[in-house]
């Protein structure tokens, strides 16, 4: 029987929009509900192993822990308007006051501790938390952060050694409450109201609070099952903290059905081979850039991963040839892309492990991303046009889904959906006769380096502080292990008395911004720019001629 011939939910229909008809679950009564009884369900189980420590944690413990977190916040007055953020890189304990705050039914949105402090203190200005829970690391920043944000939250310091005078221990939340035993979660009256918001970068350099709501994220962890990567005899391991929309996918994932998460504070390629071993590693989630550091580092000798089943690449481009690679290093495991979005809250096209048709496609198109799953439409826009495209065809992807953003956190964002209220990806892609998806470019000018987003305008204003620039413009050069290297583009302002090299420039601009920023692309000087009729530069031909050699 050739693939073609085989059972297929996934369906192509007269106007090329294509939809998945497999079943899936809608909670009624919200994601803290669905949380709080699969961890009670599952208290015997292992929720987590943490390799830093050796330590293992139940979800007897972990529901302990988190419901006393629940009492305490409950104490202090929080409502569903108000947000909690955290900053945590992934230990014992990140998890519990996420978990806390859906059994309350409270807001929750989540920083990474390597951002700088202008990423903090503009993030913490948008959402105003009333507490935030962060690791000792960042104590200094978020202090300052919030002076500047001129609001009164409460700072929750994880660790032993905490200044009460400055912050309160995470450890007094852990403490003992009379009423941890009769507990129950909020029923929450409407699924659709938001409960995560994720941030997420625009081209106007001021990244935007996604709101996720509670269907969202329970339809997510329902996908990991339905898609065949997370079971209840799951041992998972991926390394992105609470701040990346893949962490909270997983980790939903993970307690709708009892499955147990390795946490590890941070990735190293030689370290990941140990554990696959010795923890018996069923599933595995990388970035491409984990990835490529894992072909690198070469498989070790007597290293036995019979276990895994999956390994994921999500959040950038993962060249075939170095999925390849990485196929050969992990005989017997499923090795392949998946494509996803935090304006949907996780995964939108992946191949389904647990369909015989897309165990074989994913090994003949591996290239590919994936296909559709259910609860989502999709369709091939014309960007020229706004027509949609059959197979084959290049134009935006767009996305129907009662399960997509809410919209901005405090702003506008009419932006993000076409006239027919289609979500616009801003990604270039095209789909094959198998209906596989293929992601080949961005329509947005937003660079991303190593998964992470990096906006032109974010790099050109700081380039504007610098008394020798009239005028810069920022620009992706391709690379094929991290994505887009930024490239500063410059012209010179004339009436600058002192010389200025492109060194310098990088240097000026390294010491202001985070290292994913960097101009690792280099800097070049231009007497002119490229400009359209009415007086904006032509990014896109720009481009093209420094990749071309032309300047």
């Amino acid at each position: 029987m050739g693939i073609e011939n085989l059972p297929d939910d996934v369906s192509l229909d007269e106007n090329n929009v294509l939809s998945c008809s497999g079943e899936y679950e809608v909670t009624t009564r919200g994601i803290g509900y669905e949380f709080f009884n699969s961890i009670k369900k599952n208290r015997r189980r292992v929720a987590q192993y943490i390799a830093e420590t050796e330590e293992i944690d139940t979800y007897e413990s972990l529901l302990k822990r988190s419901v006393r977190t629940a009492l305490h916040l409950k104490e202090r007055n929080l409502t569903e308007d108000d947000v909690v953020c955290l900053c945590s890189y992934n230990q014992i304990h990140s998890c519990v006051p996420f978990l806390a705050c859906m059994f309350l039914g409270i807001k929750v949105a989540s920083l990474d501790p390597s951002f700088t402090h202008a990423d903090a203190s503009h993030l913490i200005k948008l959402v105003k938390p009333k507490i935030m829970f962060i690791v000792p690391e960042v104590l200094e920043m978020m202090m300052l952060a919030v002076e500047e944000a001129e609001i009164n939250c409460e700072l929750v310091l994880y660790g032993d050694d905490v200044d009460t005078n400055t912050s309160t221990p995470f450890n007094d939340f852990l403490e003992p409450h009379d009423d941890e035993d009769i507990f129950t979660p909020v029923e929450i009256d409407d699924p659709t109201e938001t409960i995560v918001i994720f941030f997420s970068s625009g081209t106007t350099g001021l990244p935007k609070g996604i709101c996720s709501s509670h269907k969202s994220i329970y339809h997510q962890g329902n996908l990991t099952n339905y898609a065949g990567i997370i079971n209840s005899n799951s041992i998972i391991v991926l390394f992105s903290t609470l701040y990346w929309v893949s962490a909270v996918l997983h980790l939903s994932g993970t307690i709708l059905c009892g499955a147990a998460r390795l946490i590890c504070r941070s990735f190293d390629p030689n370290d990941l081979w140990i554990y696959l071993d010795k923890y018996k590693v069923t599933y595995c989630f990388l970035a491409p850039i984990q990835g490529y550091q894992m072909i690198a580092a070469g498989r070790p000798d007597d290293i036995d991963t019979s276990s895994l089943t999956g390994l994921v690449t999500g959040g950038a481009l993962f060249f075939s040839n170095k999925l390849s690679e990485l196929r050969d290093l992990l005989p017997g495991a499923f090795v392949f892309q998946a494509f996803g979005m935090t304006e949907v809250s996780g995964l939108s096209t992946i191949f389904n492990l647990n369909k015989t048709k897309d165990r074989l496609l994913l090994h003949y198109r591996p290239a590919s991303c994936g296909r559709p799953v259910p609860g989502f439409n999709y369709k091939i826009v014309d960007p020229e046009n706004d027509t949609n495209c059959g197979p084959n065809e290049r134009g935006e992807l767009r996305i129907q889904s009662e399960f997509i953003l809410n919209g901005y956190y405090n702003q506008d964002s009419s932006d993000a959906y076409d006239s027919d209220g289609w979500l616009r990806t801003g990604d270039i892609a095209y789909y094959d006769e198998d209906m596989c998806f293929y992601i080949v470019g961005r329509t947005k000018e937003m660079l991303k380096y190593r998964s992470w987003h990096v906006p032109p305008a974010t790099l050109e204003n700081v380039l504007e502080d610098h008394p020798a620039i009239k005028q810069s413009i920022v620009i992706g050069i391709p690379d094929e292990v991290d994505g887009d290297h930024p490239m500063a583009l410059i012209i010179l302002n004339e009436s600058y008395q002192e010389e200025v090299s492109e060194e310098e420039i990088q240097e000026f601009v390294a010491e202001r911004v985070n290292d994913t920023h960097k101009l690792r692309g280099g800097v070049k000087f231009l007497d002119s720019f490229p400009l359209t009729p009415t007086g904006k530069v032509k990014r896109k031909e720009l481009k093209e001629m420094v990749v071309d050699g032309v300047i």
